[in-house]
């Protein structure tokens, strides 16, 4: 370390004054510029290029133990500890998200609630066994807009979504329609959506949706949404990471935004503790349910139910 020193400081000092301070021989320093890099020195260098290399590719995004485990799906022998001493010293931290904290839904409504199914069910074992949904509200210079997703809980890919200026029925319609075309049609039988209690989720278009679908709906107790913190844990890590205090110049880049968070960095890319430090498409490759049941109603389609029961929301 006196020599890197020394080397790090040789323009501002003489190096015999440094080594008169360390009390060495500058020709013990002249000697160790001579030697070739060693085998470790070359891996080091190797590995910090790398790591620099996949933090900007998830734009600063990824903590170090994400980042170890991309090193080690390529594998390089390099552990985790020396991945988070190399991140620190070249000054790369992941962006860490906020404490979750649920927050309240419009639940105050006359339409009727469904039973919290997914409490009863458990943890999926399997892709399509439940899925779990929300909506949250993102600024643009023409005022709040609203994103709408579904997760697929096991897996935890964002399999539907969408974008829009109003916060209604339509949207989430829209997001689940994606959804079940993600799948290609195929649903298995007994699969749940879960939400809070919100209005939108309560619509007869949303439940008429679902029973077109053949999806059982699920809904939080009163109060209760901590049995949706997969997708609240999304909201919080995009805002967090991606979003933070930008204010988007309307819907479109809005919503070229989402998609290269979502279909491009947090399906593809991204690592799960949760998941064993695999990304939900690595997830889906392995234990995607092959058939089910083909959906070829034409009826479902998003653009009908926008235009068939307009601003409907009982």
């Amino acid at each position: 370390m006196k020599y890197e020193f020394i080397e790090a400081h040789k323009l501002n000092y003489k190096v015999t004054e440094i080594c008169d301070c360390f009390e060495i021989k500058p020709s013990g320093y002249y000697a160790w510029k001579k030697r070739e890099p060693s085998r470790r020195n070359i891996a080091d260098v190797a590995h910090a290029e790398r790591i620099q290399e996949l933090s900007e590719a998830s734009d600063g995004r990824s903590g170090h133990r994400v980042i170890y485990e991309h090193l080690q799906d390529e594998g390089r022998d390099c552990g985790r500890d020396k991945t988070l001493k190399i991140m620190q010293e070249k000054g790369l931290a992941g962006i860490q998200k906020q404490s979750f904290k649920p927050q309240a839904t419009d639940s105050n409504h006359q339409l009727g609630y469904s039973p919290n199914l997914l409490k009863a069910q458990g943890m999926p074992e399997a892709s399509d066994q439940a899925w779990v949904c929300d909506t949250t509200y993102l600024m643009t210079k023409n005022g709040w807009h609203y994103l709408s997703t579904v997760m697929d809980l096991f897996s935890r890919r964002l399999i539907g979504w969408e974008v829009s200026e109003h916060n209604d029925a339509d949207l989430v319609c829209k997001a689940l329609y994606n959804a079940a075309q993600t799948r290609g049609g195929f649903l298995k039988e007994g699969l749940i959506l879960h939400s809070d209690r919100g209005s939108t989720y309560a619509s007869k278009k949303h439940r008429r949706l679902l029973e077109k679908l053949g999806i059982e709906q699920s809904m939080s107790a009163l109060g209760n949404c901590y049995d949706n913190a997969a997708m609240e844990s999304f909201y919080g890590r995009y805002k967090t990471s991606s979003v933070g205090k930008h204010v988007f110049a309307d819907i479109r880049e809005l919503r070229d935004h989402a998609f290269e968070y979502i279909e491009c960095f947090y399906n593809c890319y991204r690592k799960h503790s949760s998941l064993g430090y695999k990304t939900p498409i690595q997830i889906e490759e392995k234990n995607f349910p092959l058939g089910g049941r083909k959906l070829e109603d034409a009826s479902l389609h998003p653009l009908q139910l926008t235009h068939n029961h307009k601003n409907e929301v009982a």
